[in-house]
């Protein structure tokens, strides 16, 4: 993958409309760091006729993404989106988009939403 901007990782979340267009997803944050994890884990199937060697199942397993960011939240309807899909434990469709390299689309469970803020600074 060729060097990207960081600015242009993104992670929107679905508005929770019955239309699932561009203009239905929000952008939640004016994020200073985010980072995009990808992991996938194999079934081992390996038994006394493998001859000594692991055999895995093709196409088993399971895949994740994972995200995590820190800036400031874009508007109160983006910060009302991300803390209401933590407190109600509901797994909205959400994208993150990695410049150059494509868009992860899906259901994304929202686990944790962070804040902080000093006496002369912002809240992230």
């Amino acid at each position: 993958m060729a060097a990207q901007l960081g600015k242009e990782l993104l992670l929107k979340i679905h508005d929770g409309s019955a239309s699932y267009g561009d203009e239905n997803y929000v952008l939640i944050g004016g994020f200073t760091t985010n980072n995009i994890s990808i992991s996938g884990s194999t079934t081992d199937i390996t038994n006394k006729d493998s001859g000594g060697f692991k055999e895995l199942l093709s196409g088993a397993g399971s895949r994740s993404v994972s995200s995590s960011a820190s800036g400031i939240f874009m508007s109160d309807a983006a910060f009302d989106i991300a803390q209401g899909h933590v407190l109600a434990g509901t797994t909205p469709m959400c994208r993150i988009i990695v410049p150059g390299n494509g868009t992860y689309e899906g259901k994304f469970a929202l686990t944790k939403l962070d804040m902080k803020g000093g006496t002369d600074d912002h809240v992230t």
